[in-house]
């Protein structure tokens, strides 16, 4: 998809565009229509037996869920608050019945370590039956994504109420969040669930313009994608583009030798050298 292409895409108001840069996250209610939500469902239970029985638990290889990566409906809107070419990053689902434990408060965004937000990431946390109090709400911290932390910074807090946070349990099924993955949130867990299953997928899409780490697999993934025409005819074919990731698991004991000391002393160091 070329430059111009995602430009116009005009999914999004200027003033959600404005929503999301300043609070850090959008609330998309019940935009999946009833057959992609059944499939999607399905695709989640059946995941979930293979889980228990260890059988097949590539997402990608999934008739609905594999799509899902490139679902207009959740693209062409991320594509509105990129405003330039992007990339996919991961796609997780389960659900999650009585009695699940909470996430206490984190954020997603990848970055080793984590120094600015020059380049935006996304995640979009998907709610098949939507959020109805039960099992799990989600908390989101807004404008956290504005400053500079580690993942974990705010975890001693587990899943309380923040200063200005916000409790979202209340949507309609086939909805979908999207956050800034710098954005701390959280999962507070609640009672219920007896009849009421909190299906959950997250899948995240990352700017092009600097390297991001990935998980080793994501190589294979991403051509799995396109063996199997995830990429819509061509339309959605930079979704499985590698160039912008690579493996810190590679640069890992190198990075450790080298993140010592006073960065600053270093960068002075260099500039005296070349002037």
């Amino acid at each position: 998809m070329s430059e111009e292409r995602i430009k116009g895409n005009d999914y999004l108001s200027q003033a959600e565009i404005d929503q999301f840069n300043v609070e850090g996250y959008l609330i998309f209610d019940g935009f999946f229509d009833r057959d992609l939500n059944k499939r999607l469902k399905e695709d989640v239970d059946q995941l979930m037996i293979n889980r228990a029985n260890k059988g097949e638990t590539t997402l990608m290889a999934l008739p609905a869920l594999g799509p899902l990566t490139s679902e207009p409906t959740v693209v062409d809107r991320v594509a509105d608050l990129m405003r330039t070419t992007f990339t996919h990053h991961h796609i997780h689902a389960r659900w999650q019945g009585k009695g699940e434990s909470g996430v206490s408060w984190h954020h997603d965004y990848e970055q080793v370590p984590q120094t600015n937000r020059s380049h935006l990431m996304v995640h979009v946390f998907i709610y098949l039956d939507g959020l109805n109090g039960e099992i799990g709400d989600l908390l989101v911290l807004p404008k956290s994504h504005q400053r500079v932390m580690a993942r974990d910074a705010y975890r001693q807090f587990m899943y309380e109420d923040l200063l200005g946070s916000v409790t979202i349990d209340n949507l309609s099924p086939g909805s979908f969040v999207v956050v800034h993955s710098a954005l701390q949130h959280a999962r507070r867990p609640k009672p219920g669930g007896e009849t009421f299953r909190r299906y959950f997928i997250d899948t995240s899409y990352c700017q092009h313009g600097i390297l991001w780490p990935a998980s080793r697999r994501l190589w294979q993934l991403n051509q799995m994608a396109l063996d199997l025409g995830w990429d819509r005819d061509g339309k959605y074919a930079f979704l499985y583009d590698n160039s912008c990731f690579f493996d810190p698991h590679d640069y890992m004991e190198q990075f450790n030798i080298q993140n010592q000391g006073s960065l600053a002393v270093r960068l002075m160091a260099e500039t005296d050298s070349t002037s």
